[in-house]
């Protein structure tokens, strides 16, 4: 002789593996996001760092700052940096790496400041 089963433990099963999925895909998502966003920050001080040491009247090569701050979290890095005679532009794009499938993540920061530059002092009955 059987022992009778409950009838309201069939769907339990089915809620399992409909939920599960989602509530993983879910907790990915929230790493992701938030990886996305560390990454944005370290792309926003590689932008800030780099238009710094650019727009200083000894500038040199920038390109060490994304390679110091950037660490793995960015991928495909790009800076690019114009200088004009006033300005000078720095642009930094770049992609977090994914841990979902199928997405991507990039992010972009674009500075623009002016290029400091030596003034003389003006005598003090001189005209300007």
């Amino acid at each position: 002789m059987r022992p009778d089963i409950p009838r309201d433990d069939r769907g339990s099963t089915t809620e399992l593996v409909i939920a599960t999925p989602l509530m993983m895909f879910l907790v990915l998502l929230v790493v992701q996001v938030a990886m996305w966003m560390h990454g944005n920050n370290v792309a926003s001080a590689i932008a800030q760092q780099t238009i710094d040491a650019a727009r200083t009247v000894e500038a040199t090569g920038e390109g060490g700052i994304a390679d110091e701050l950037g660490g793995s979290i960015l991928a495909n890095r790009s800076v690019t940096v114009s200088t004009g005679a006033t300005t000078v532009n720095v642009v930094v794009e770049a992609e977090v790496p994914s841990i979902l499938p199928g997405f991507t993540w990039p992010v972009r920061h674009e500075l623009s400041a002016p290029v400091e530059r030596f003034v003389p002092p003006t005598p003090v009955g001189a005209q300007p």
